[in-house]
């Protein structure tokens, strides 16, 4: 039997009919769209991810980002210096919680089942098993599990 793969707009239009929840239907649009999203992750809806590369964005299994920002790439060398705009990959691995208005910038990986607090400014990499809050954010406590 030949598997035939849903088209996005009959899968949105009966995802809505069975009440779908506006967050799935979200991440499944973004999974459309060429993001790489884990199965069982959650992206809300006012998430923003940057588009330039979306190659260059990974978020893990089980993942939870709510009204957060994530970006590849940095522009303000080109706008101060007149060089080139730098990219970098974003890697969220599996369990993570990203919290409300956190900023994820280029080139940081956030380790598996971590918590970025609200409002955080994450510009290095976050050891697994770790909760990271302020601008910039450091580590404020770590879980063993």
């Amino acid at each position: 039997m030949m598997n035939i793969e849903t088209p996005l707009p009959i899968k949105l239009f009966l995802m809505r009919m069975c009440r779908a929840r506006a967050v799935e239907r979200n991440t499944v649009k973004l999974r459309a769209k060429g993001f790489n999203i884990g199965e069982g992750s959650m992206i809300y809806t006012h998430v923003r991810l940057d588009k330039t590369d979306k190659s260059l964005i990974s978020i893990g299994k089980n993942c939870v980002l709510t009204n957060c920002t994530v970006l590849i790439h940095d522009a303000s060398t080109k706008m101060l210096t007149g060089g080139e705009t730098s990219f970098a990959p974003v890697t969220i691995e599996d369990n993570c919680f990203i919290g409300w208005q956190a900023i994820i910038l280029k080139g940081v990986t956030i380790g598996r089942n971590s918590v970025v607090g609200a409002g955080a400014v994450v510009t290095k990499n976050v050891p697994p098993y770790s909760i990271v809050a302020g601008n910039p954010a450091r580590v404020i406590k770590t879980t063993s599990t």
